[in-house]
């Protein structure tokens, strides 16, 4: 049994055979069908093959792509994380196969010193198993992919088909602005218009891992749109909202229905993927999974010393997989940088930690291009380090170009709360709740709504909605400093004073000193001063 198998079209066989032999001349051992007779031998023979393969090289090629052979072997190797594909001649593989990029091969010369051949032994290195590992096999580089279906018309009227097809294809458009998430094409989706197979059918065909499916109703001058997302894996329903507006308006003006869908969608998926990230074993963790898991710290306000400590950690092992994912070091950077501004660190680790969120920034900066999930997560973490400025023209950069970003109205949010920009502040949160009431950061709604309020020096609008996150998040370290100094300013010392107690009790690490940057960088800063300054007298007093 050898540890690489190649499926491939014999109408490439001698580029096969030279392959093979490349590979074999480095020491790999190979299989590929040369040598065997037809029949059910042949198939016995290739099931055993594929089975103690480590690795599946699918050789795609406009041959190839006709092969119903090959495309079973691809299945297969898909299905069982081996699959690593090759592109002969420059063809793109088959729908389905898209999400994993294709080794460039249409100009190999057949010798192992060319840089194609060096790229696929760099592949076939970093898919390699641990021996002492059963944990399964993740790529650093894998994307979670979606397929938008259309949306169905359920109504007689020919114009709503239109319609839906014009939602539909406008929140594949949005979707696909997020370069981390493979979204499937348009003729992909559209291929099953009219259509109702099972879902985890469609999903297996396309390749993904979610499917988003809906469908637009006319109710006299009025219109209903239906949405959900649903995990192709299980069949389940992950999230499903529906909404209604004046068909003349969705005639005249759709993109704030396709906002809102799309929106939701993104949403939802991130929560999801988040989910997913949490439940794995960290040696089956992807760079992208392990970005989730840890942005689900701080967007569950998990924000503890502990937890960020080993957050920190996955992800440093993290880059070290895959040194040029911009991502992981911007959401190193928020959550070193967030951990500052938190108050969640040890005494000895703030200058160590100080260096290291500045580092990862620098290098985010320079590899994030338009990479706008990249930019949010970047703007992120220069609001907690203070340059809410930079952050804000990031921010409106990334919201031109994608107005159903969540996570970047969440984030100007508090941008614009620190600068003194309150009224933009609320709109901003308002939209943002609007899009996307569930998943993504919307479980830290409370908090934002707090420190927008306590920002503008409505502290009695601060605390309910304060104390609306610590029932979310009771031991919240930041939120209940908030809350005290809040309750303080609006004249209830008891509770101001329960609040610290509170904070003490549930965050032995935490101080007055290490949260300064928290108030200080308001925009009235004797406002800022004044609100520590209280911190300070009611952290003083005995427990």
């Amino acid at each position: 049994m050898a540890d690489i198998f190649i499926s491939y079209s014999r109408t490439d066989r001698d580029l096969i055979q030279s392959l093979a032999e490349a590979l074999q001349s480095e020491g790999l051992s190979v299989w590929w069908d040369r040598n065997i007779g037809g029949g059910a031998e042949f198939a016995r023979a290739i099931e055993k093959e594929l089975d103690a393969a480590k690795t599946i090289i699918v050789a795609w090629s406009e041959a190839s792509i006709g092969s119903h052979w090959v495309r079973d072997e691809a299945d297969y190797a898909r299905a069982e994380d081996k699959l690593l594909p090759l592109s002969l001649d420059g063809v793109l593989p088959p729908l389905g196969f898209r999400q994993l990029h294709a080794l460039e091969f249409q100009g190999w010369n057949g010798t192992s010193d060319h840089p194609a051949f060096a790229k696929l032994l760099a592949s076939l290195g970093a898919q390699q198993p641990v021996a002492e590992s059963s944990a399964p096999k993740t790529s650093a580089w894998v994307k979670p992919s979606i397929a938008v279906l259309p949306f169905v018309n359920l109504s007689t009227d020919k114009e709503i088909e239109f319609l839906a097809d014009g939602i539909t294809e406008d929140v594949i458009a949005e979707m696909s602005t997020n370069q981390h998430i493979s979204v499937a094409a348009r003729s992909s989706s559209f291929a099953y218009k009219n259509q109702s197979p099972d879902v985890r059918e469609i999903g297996k065909a396309l390749g993904v891992r979610y499917l988003a499916e809906g469908s637009v109703r006319k109710m006299g001058k009025r219109a209903r749109i239906s949405a959900q997302l649903v995990g192709v894996e299980t069949g389940a329903h992950i999230w499903a909202n529906k909404f209604d507006c004046l068909l003349e308006d969705l005639y005249e003006n759709p993109d704030d229905l396709v906002m809102q869908v799309s929106g939701g969608l993104r949403a939802q998926l991130i929560s999801a993927e988040q989910d997913r990230a949490n439940k794995l074993p960290v040696e089956a963790l992807g760079i992208w999974e392990h970005c989730q898991r840890a942005l689900s710290v701080f967007g569950r306000g998990f924000v503890f010393v502990d937890r960020i400590r080993q957050m920190l950690e996955d992800l440093e092992r993290a880059i070290g997989r895959a040194p040029d994912y911009s991502l992981a070091h911007a959401v190193f950077s928020f959550g070193a940088s967030g951990a500052l501004s938190n108050g969640a660190y040890e005494d000895d680790q703030r200058a160590v930690l100080f260096e290291r969120s500045k580092r990862h920034l620098r290098i985010a900066r320079s590899g994030s291009e338009e990479d706008l999930y990249c930019l949010t997560w970047i703007a992120a973490a220069e609001i907690f380090t203070g340059k809410h400025d930079r952050a804000k023209q990031r921010l409106e950069h990334v919201l031109r170009r994608n107005p159903a970003n969540p996570a970047a109205l969440f984030w100007i949010n508090q941008a614009y709360a620190w600068s003194g920009q309150h009224v933009e502040a609320r709109e901003a949160l308002d939209r943002a709740m609007s899009i996307a009431p569930e998943g993504g950061f919307a479980r830290l709604h409370p908090w934002y709504t707090a420190l927008t309020a306590f920002a503008a020096g409505d502290y009695e609008g601060a605390l309910p909605p304060a104390k609306a996150q610590l029932v979310i998040s009771p031991s919240y370290g930041a939120c209940l400093a908030i809350a005290a100094v809040s309750a303080f300013m609006s004249g209830d010392e008891a509770a101001a004073r329960a609040f610290v107690a509170r904070a003490k009790a549930e965050n032995p690490h935490l101080r007055p000193d290490k949260l300064i940057g928290m108030f200080t960088s308001q925009h009235d800063r004797e406002k800022g001063a004044r609100d520590h300054q209280i911190l300070e007298q009611l952290w003083a007093e005995p427990s």
